[in-house]
């Protein structure tokens, strides 16, 4: 799916399925996810050649591509006026709040974000684990509930205010549940391999 942005950034997200097309002649970089906070940068200097860990790409250049892989967890798209950003938002993520720590990178107010196709409030963990207690203790109080020994926790409800906390403009929420939509990878439903990709770079105007 095409995703809405200015005209200096291609953006798409391909759903379950659908192979990656329109980043022919354009350098890529996919960092290892690893459910954590770390961004790279990508300016004139960053070395494209090398292994990263990281659940995010601030793009500052054009011409250079940049994708993030998701089966449960949040795309998360952010750009201002002359930079685009990508992140893995997972549960862990969002307790980390790499929204923040983005939107902190970028050195400014973003011009608008989306936040594409992802687990609903059916998530839930048990309530004793050191995680759990950290979502409760970081997310805002409508964004989870306790019933019967599990929390649910609301990730793109989340990860919506911490965008416009941290200063995005207008926040897009996809509203696509990838635990019932069939067209979407889920790792909970069994796609233990296959993803979903967000991609996007910037254009030269």
């Amino acid at each position: 799916m095409k995703i809405a942005t200015p005209a200096n950034i291609h953006a798409e997200f391909f759903m379950k399925g659908e192979e990656l097309s329109g980043i022919d002649g354009f350098p890529l970089l996919s960092p290892h996810q690893v459910h954590g906070r770390e961004i790279i940068t990508v300016d004139g200097t960053t070395d494209l050649t090398a292994h990263y860990e990281a659940d995010g790409v601030l793009l500052r250049v054009p011409g250079v591509g940049a994708s993030l892989r998701f089966a449960d967890c949040a795309p998360v798209l952010v750009w201002g006026s002359d930079w685009v950003m990508i992140l893995h938002s997972g549960y862990k993520g969002t307790v980390l709040n790499i929204s923040g720590e983005g939107l902190r990178l970028a050195g400014g107010r973003a011009l608008g974000a989306w936040v594409g196709p992802c687990i609903g409030r059916e998530y839930c963990r048990d309530v004793a684990e050191e995680w759990t207690r950290r979502g409760v203790e970081s997310f805002r109080r409508e964004n989870w509930r306790e019933d019967g020994g599990k929390v649910y926790f609301d990730l793109a409800g989340e990860i919506s205010a911490q965008l416009r906390e941290a200063g995005a403009g207008k926040v897009t929420l996809s509203g696509i549940n990838t635990l019932t939509d069939e067209r979407c990878c889920s790792y909970r439903r069994g796609d233990l391999k296959e993803r979903m990709t967000l991609y996007v770079r910037l254009v030269a105007c």
